[in-house]
């Protein structure tokens, strides 16, 4: 086989290849034998007419079908012989072929580009971030406590501070018009953004009124928002003592108020170590992100990961707009592109480091899982993430954290410490 290998781009290849009438003689002998069993023609059984007669009729047809046949076989061997691995399928240039002459066939397709792992082991800056849980921090969760637990009273007379407004509510647009609408929101007075100024002019509103009020925007127009308010209920939540009383209500397993909030720090700091990992982790990606910038991916492969996440967020959220593929490349391929370029980092380092995840990884993990399980539940669970699309991920999860383990093992790190101010800045609050 004569092979012509012309590189395109960093990602694309054109191949010529040639093979012999020899080269194929036989499969071609073998593959008429079979088209010869299904042609009838009138005067002869089916499968019995003439080698001569079906050549003399079918000749292109033989050469085109014996083509389609075997082009996976040739193609294959080519991509075998350079050692290509194709990340789309061929698209066909050019096919010269005829019984007893050699077959030319001319092909473009991807491959994924060349390119150099960033030298992470000499080391880069990483911040460690410790969220710190403050006293605020846990009112704020009893706050929540106590309303989930608050006796409702829906009043008639008009809203006063800490009542609850349910409210149809318009973003109106400069001239009036509705640029956006919810239904049943809820709303509380003397709650940020409903505090301050905001908060008087709802004082005193009852069910059936209407009013207009103006939100600030702290975004880069920095401009107010107008919005119109329909409301449909004005209510009290009458809120329970926070006392060991409440505290037993709450969880039973649970003293006194003093043991109450004990738990709730502990779930607060879980919550927000689980939250200073991802957060980790994203600084480690955007790391190599950056230094793959210039690394150019298939178009087929952008492409394909980028329908990806707009079904996986299809999925997860059935209310998203349809999108056309149009959209959905214009939407998605950024965020495609850059979980491509990680995962390809992930996959090299993987390699490169021999990271392996063992059975007692996964029965390791399992154990922690089930650790807090309650006991009468634990089979039922233990079961559950046995099952293998469950075992699948849980190896995917143990990977990922050995990934970042080695990675953060040769990064320049330093810690920040992260207070509730500078937590409600970053949510805008």
């Amino acid at each position: 086989m004569k092979i012509n290998l012309k590189e395109l781009s960093s990602t694309e290849r054109e191949m010529e290849f040639e093979l012999t009438w020899e080269d194929v003689e036989k499969d071609y002998s073998k593959f008429v034998k079979k088209f010869v069993k299904d042609i009838t023609l009138p005067g002869f059984r089916k499968g019995m007419v003439p080698m001569n007669i079906v050549e003399k009729k079918f000749g292109a047809q033989i050469d085109y079908d014996f083509i389609n046949d075997k082009f996976a076989d040739y193609y294959g061997t080519a991509l075998d012989e350079k050692e290509l691995n194709p990340v789309s399928q061929a698209e066909l240039l050019d096919l010269d072929f005829k019984k007893g002459t050699p077959l030319k066939l001319k092909v473009k397709f991807e491959v994924m580009p060349d390119w150099k792992m960033p030298k992470y082991k000499d080391g880069f800056p990483l911040e460690d971030l410790t969220y710190v849980i403050e006293a605020e921090d846990i009112d704020e969760s009893i706050y929540n406590l106590r309303e989930n637990a608050a006796e409702v009273r829906v009043v008639d007379e008009g809203a006063k501070s800490g009542y609850h407004l349910i409210a149809d509510v318009q973003e109106l647009g400069h001239e009036g018009e509705v640029l956006n609408e919810s239904k049943d929101s809820r709303i509380v007075l003397g709650k940020d953004p409903f505090d301050g100024d905001t908060e008087k002019e709802l004082l005193g509103v009852k069910a059936g009124e209407t009013r207009t009020i103006s939100l600030h925007a702290g975004d880069d127009h920095d401009h107010d928002h107008e919005f119109k308010l329909s409301i449909k209920n004005v209510e009290e939540h009458i809120l329970p003592e926070v006392d060991d009383e409440f505290a037993q209500t709450v969880d039973p397993d649970t003293e006194n108020l003093k043991t109450l909030k004990e738990k709730i720090k502990v779930e607060l700091e879980n919550y927000w170590k689980r939250q200073a990992d991802s957060r980790m982790e994203e600084q480690i990606a955007d790391y190599f992100i950056e230094k793959l910038k210039d690394v150019v991916l298939p178009k087929t492969v952008v492409e394909e990961q980028a329908k990806n996440i707009y079904e996986d967020i299809k999925k997860r959220y059935p209310s998203e707009k349809e999108m056309d593929e149009k959209a959905i490349l214009e939407n998605y391929s950024d965020s495609a592109e850059k979980s491509l370029k990680w995962q390809l980092v992930k996959n090299k380092i993987v390699k490169d480091n021999e990271i392996k995840v063992e059975d007692e990884d996964v029965n390791a993990r399992l154990t922690e899982m089930l650790k807090d399980v309650n006991e009468e539940l634990r089979d039922s669970y233990k079961k559950y993430y046995q099952s293998p699309q469950v075992k699948d991920q849980l190896h995917d999860d143990i990977m990922n954290i050995k990934i970042i383990d080695h990675i953060k093992s040769f990064a320049k790190m330093k810690t920040k410490k992260i207070t509730r101010k500078a937590r409600l800045k970053e949510l805008g609050r």
